[in-house]
C-alpha cells in the first residue's frame, strides 16, 4: 500500500514549502500543492488525493462552485488548520503532530509500531460519549438549553471536533458565530457538519431553531430569537470589523435565552466575544477551549482575563462537561423531588 496522498490548497508559499517538507516527512504524498485561485472543477476532479487541505483566505479568489464540489467529493477535507510556525520555533513540533494525527484520522492511517514510544499522541483515543438514559425517551422539540459556540482563526476545527463526539439526542441547540469571509458561509455547514449528529443549518427567516440544530450565525447582517426560539433576520450590519460579531451573538442569544443560555469559546485572534461576556451575570456557564490546544489563543484567554470563566478544557472535554451539565440540569428541572415529599 503507497502513502497517503494529499492535496494542499494554500496561497502563502511559504506556508506551501512548510507544508509540503512536512508532509512528505511524516509519510504522505503530497499530489498538489497550489494557491486558492486554482482551485478549479477540472483540477479537482483529476486530482487523486485520500484527503484535502484546505486554507481560504479573506482576500483569496475562489470559485464557490468548485469549493462546494470539493466538500461533497469522497476525499475528506480538512479546514480550519491554523499555519505552520517557523519551523525553528518552539511550538512547530507540536503543530506538525496535530496535523499528523489529524491526518492520520481522516485517511485511517494506523501508527507504525516503531513510534507508538516516540509519538504517544497518535495513540490516543476518546471514549465514546453516550446518551444519558434520562434522554433516551424525550421527544420534546425546543432545546432545554441554547449554547452560543464562538470561534475564529482555527475554529472550524475545534468547534468540528466537538460536534463530531457529541451522543445524538441532547436537548441542546446551539448558535455559531465563526468569523469567516462570507463567501464561505453557506460551506461551513458541510466543513464542520460533515460527520456530526447535529444538523447544522444557516439562518432563514421565521424557522424555528430546535433540539439538536447547529444555527450558523450570518455573516452580513444581524439577526434575533424571538417567542418560542423562532429566527427573526435583521438588515443592519454587525457593529465592530468582524462578522458575525461575537459580543453581538452572545446578547442576542442571552437576551433571548436568560435562564437557557450558555457559551463556549474556542481557538480565535482578537478578544471578540470578552465585552458581552464581562457584563453577563456571575455563575453564567461560559466556557472555553484551554488556550494551549488553539490555533490562537488570544480569544479564550481574552474571556478568561474577565474572571466570568466558568471550566476551561479541550474539545472533548467540553463536550463532555456539555452532556453532564445537561443532565444535571435535567434532573434539577424534571426528576428531583420536592423538599416536602422527602422522608
Amino acid at each position: 500500500m503507497g502513502s497517503p496522498r494529499v492535496a494542499v490548497i494554500n496561497s502563502d508559499l511559504l506556508q506551501q514549502r512548510i507544508l509540503a517538507e512536512s508532509l512528505e516527512r511524516l509519510g504522505f504524498e503530497v499530489v498538489l500543492n497550489v494557491p486558492a485561485a486554482r482551485m478549479t472543477l477540472a483540477l479537482i476532479r483529476e486530482t487523486q488525493a485520500d484527503a484535502w487541505l484546505v486554507t481560504v483566505r479573506d482576500d483569496d479568489e475562489v470559485c464557490g462552485e468548485s469549493f462546494d464540489s470539493l466538500l461533497d467529493g469522497e476525499a475528506p477535507v480538512l479546514v480550519g488548520m491554523d499555519d505552520a510556525p517557523d519551523n525553528n520555533c518552539t511550538s512547530f513540533l507540536r503543530w506538525e503532530k496535530k496535523l499528523l494525527t489529524k491526518l492520520r484520522d481522516l485517511t485511517d492511517t494506523p501508527a507504525p509500531a516503531a513510534e507508538v514510544s516516540q509519538v504517544p499522541w497518535a495513540q490516543k483515543q476518546h471514549r465514546e460519549i453516550l446518551l444519558p438514559a434520562v434522554f433516551a425517551d424525550d421527544t420534546r422539540k425546543l432545546p432545554l438549553h441554547i449554547f452560543v459556540l464562538g470561534a475564529s482563526l482555527g475554529g472550524p476545527e475545534a468547534v468540528k471536533e466537538f460536534l463530531d463526539v457529541l451522543p445524538e439526542g441532547l436537548p441542546v441547540a446551539f448558535v455559531y458565530a465563526q468569523h469567516i469571509d462570507q463567501r464561505f458561509e453557506q460551506a461551513l455547514c458541510q466543513a464542520v457538519g460533515r460527520h456530526s449528529a447535529y444538523q447544522l443549518k444557516n439562518v432563514e427567516n421565521a424557522a424555528v431553531l430546535a433540539a439538536g440544530e447547529v444555527l450558523i450565525a450570518p455573516v452580513s447582517t444581524t439577526f434575533d430569537l424571538v417567542g418560542l426560539d423562532r429566527i427573526s433576520v435583521g438588515t443592519s450590519p454587525w457593529d465592530g470589523p468582524y462578522g458575525p460579531s461575537i459580543d453581538g451573538v452572545i446578547d442576542v442569544v442571552f437576551n433571548h435565552a436568560r435562564q437557557r443560555f450558555g457559551c463556549i469559546l474556542f481557538s480565535g485572534m482578537g478578544s471578540d466575544g470578552a465585552e458581552s461576556i464581562s457584563a453577563l451575570p456571575e455563575g453564567t456557564d461560559i466556557w472555553v477551549q484551554a488556550p494551549e490546544g488553539c490555533g490562537n489563543a488570544s480569544m479564550p484567554e481574552s474571556a478568561i482575563h474577565t474572571g466570568k470563566v466558568t471550566f476551561v478544557g479541550d474539545s472533548y472535554q467540553l463536550a463532555l462537561k456539555l452532556v453532564e451539565h445537561l443532565k444535571e440540569k435535567w434532573t434539577e428541572n424534571y426528576e428531583r423531588k420536592p423538599d416536602h415529599q422527602c422522608g
